[in-house]
């Protein structure tokens, strides 16, 4: 009967992990218009609840920075950063994670995503 009751708490307290970690819309600053997606399904994987990002954290990760490096000036890149500089530390994502997740989710950047997160 013990047994069942911890797996009921641990149940619970995994549910509990991922809707603390599901964003909504107002959560996500201003800054970062059109990377909702990533911040969203990256959420588990950024306040270090998940050790791999999802599929679906992959996907929206890998369209903004696309959508980043697409901009010919560099402005895509500084607002993604800014982005992530401005989102991480509001939402508990850990920096390693947002300097980990390209690497993690397989995908070739144009910059440093040391640079990006940590500014030097």
């Amino acid at each position: 009967m013990g047994e069942k009751r911890a797996m009921a708490v641990v149940m619970f307290v995994m549910a509990y992990g991922l809707a603390v970690t599901t964003l909504t819309a107002s959560e996500i600053p201003a800054t970062c218009n059109g990377d909702e997606r990533m911040l969203s399904f990256c959420g588990v994987y950024l306040v270090n609840i998940k050790p791999n990002p999802s599929s679906d954290c992959c996907k929206g990760a890998s369209d903004a920075f696309k959508r980043a490096m697409a901009v010919a000036n560099g402005q895509g890149i500084r607002d993604i950063c800014n982005c992530l500089r401005v989102a991480g530390p509001s939402l508990n994502f850990h920096q390693d994670k947002l300097v980990s997740l390209p690497d993690a989710c397989g995908i070739k950047l144009s910059f440093s995503m040391h640079l990006c997160i940590f500014g030097d």
